[in-house]
Order: structure tokens, then C-alpha cells, then sequence
């Protein structure tokens, strides 16, 4: 008995995908001469099997495998990439497979196997404009992350780490959904352990998501920010270009909560 099967059954839409298929022998003798082909069209399927294919709507780079002699109880591993275009995002791919071989008696055969594929969004974030503000005597780092996927981000965290000698406390920000259609944007206060240190440090910057999958994904980026010394309250001069960073992060804050509002309410309705 041949089977198969995808070794990591999952595929992400909008980009290609390197898989692995298992053609397992199951039975009690060895094969020889096994070539594999995968069907391009739904119709060449039809008259072999009753289900469907979209195989169609995919690119595969590699159709046909000459695997040679698989002994019983073992299996081979076949390599293809696949291109998966928007559209089928959610969707499961089914790849035909056409399975010719010779069994031990040296008659030949062929048999149809079809491999599955459940395909997920494209979740591609950016992490951009990292800044260091001052608001009421705190300084903090501000920035903005840019979902250009198709599917938002889960469950979203961001945090800073000191690297090097910088003495900055990790901190971390809640930041939800990562949505697809405008920037998100985050701001974590800055601490230190001891004494402040003023100048540059070199920090490390993780925003941490789950896919629709809930698997768990990293977005790691090295920073190197600059803290100034607080200003001095008796000092009325003021750097009007940090007023500029200040009220534009608000107004995108703003943006963000509101159209997170409007979002939520239409999906009540």
C-alpha cells in the first residue's frame, strides 16, 4: 500500500513555499521504478478519482519526480515549491499525485493519491519611524508597525531590550490585533536599572503575534536610540520638532482606537 502525506501541511498565500511530501510503502514488499506526477488540471483528475483540485491556481515549480526503488516499510520525500496567489488564502489546496510503480512480481501499476494544503494569510510587518519623545517629564520610545500582509496579526506584544552596556529595563506594550489597512503605533516608557545613562544605547526591539493558526511569530529589530537629559522645568524654550513627533503619534493613536471602534461595531451589526 503506497500512501502520502504533506510533512508541513500548512501554506502561506502571496509568497512561494518550499514543501516536502512523504511517499510512504506501507506494504510487505519493495516497489521499483516509482515516478510520480502532480495533475495540473482538475479534468485529468475526473475521470480517476471523484474529488477536486485547484491545483490550477497555484504555480508549482517541480511536476514530476523520478523516485526509483522504495522498500517496504519505508518511504522517499519529494521537493517542490509552490507559489500561492492571494485568492486562495483560507482555502486548502489539493494536489493530485499520479503514482506509477512496479511491485515486487514485476507487474506495473498506477494509482492516484491526493496530497492536502490548508492555506494561511501573509502576515509581514514592518517595524519603522522609532523615535525617543519626552511627555511629562517621561521619555519613551515611540515607532509604528506596518502589517503589508493579508491577514492581521493575533494578540500583538511589544517589547525593548538593552543590549550591549546599555542599563535600559525591558518593558513591554499590549498592542492587539495588527491589522492590515494602517500603521499601529506603540510607545514604552524608558527605565533603567541604576542610575540613568544619557546618550545612545543599542536596544533590541520584539514585536511577538500568533497567525490564524495561533502559532506564535517573532519580529526581531536591533535599534540604537539616543536619550537625552530630562529638560529643565525652568527652561521655556521647547523643541518645536518634538511638539510635531508628539501631536502626529497622537493623532495616529487616535486614528488607530477610533478605527478599531468602527471595526468592532460593524462586526456587532
Amino acid at each position: 500500500m503506497i500512501n502520502v502525506r504533506a510533512m508541513e501541511p500548512f501554506l502561506t498565500s502571496l509568497k512561494s513555499n518550499d514543501v516536502v511530501i512523504e511517499i510512504a510503502n506501507d506494504g510487505t514488499a519493495p516497489i521499483s521504478g516509482v515516478d510520480i506526477v502532480a495533475i495540473n488540471t482538475s479534468t485529468e483528475l475526473a475521470s480517476t478519482s471523484s474529488s477536486t483540485t485547484n491545483i490550477e491556481n497555484v504555480v508549482i515549480l517541480e511536476s514530476s519526480w523520478d523516485v526509483g526503488n522504495i522498500n517496504a516499510k519505508s518511504a522517499k520525500y519529494l521537493t517542490a515549491t509552490v507559489y500561492v496567489p492571494e485568492s486562495l488564502k483560507d482555502d486548502t489546496l489539493r494536489i493530485p499525485l499520479s503514482i506509477s510503480y512496479y511491485n515486487a512480481h514485476g507487474d506495473f501499476s498506477t494509482i492516484s493519491k491526493i496530497v492536502d494544503f490548508y492555506i494561511k494569510g501573509l502576515i509581514d510587518l514592518t517595524i519603522f519611524n522609532i523615535k525617543v519623545i519626552e511627555l511629562s517629564d517621561k521619555q519613551m520610545v515611540i515607532g509604528e508597525i506596518i502589517n503589508e500582509g493579508n491577514e492581521d496579526g493575533l494578540f500583538g506584544f511589544v517589547s525593548i531590550e538593552s543590549k550591549g552596556d546599555s542599563n535600559i529595563k525591558s518593558n513591554t506594550q499590549f498592542i492587539d490585533e495588527i491589522e492590515i489597512d494602517a500603521p499601529v503605533p506603540f510607545n514604552i516608557p524608558i527605565e533603567f536599572e541604576g542610575e540613568p545613562r544619557y546618550g545612545e544605547h543599542d536596544i533590541t526591539i520584539t514585536v511577538r503575534y500568533k497567525d490564524s493558526t495561533r502559532d506564535e511569530i517573532f519580529l526581531i529589530q536591533d535599534q540604537t536610540i539616543t536619550i537625552h537629559e530630562p529638560s529643565n522645568g525652568d527652561n521655556n524654550t521647547t523643541d518645536p520638532t518634538m511638539i510635531i513627533i508628539l501631536v502626529i503619534f497622537i493623532a495616529g493613536v487616535i486614528f488607530y482606537i477610533i478605527r478599531r471602534h468602527k471595526k468592532a461595531t460593524v462586526e456587532i451589526n
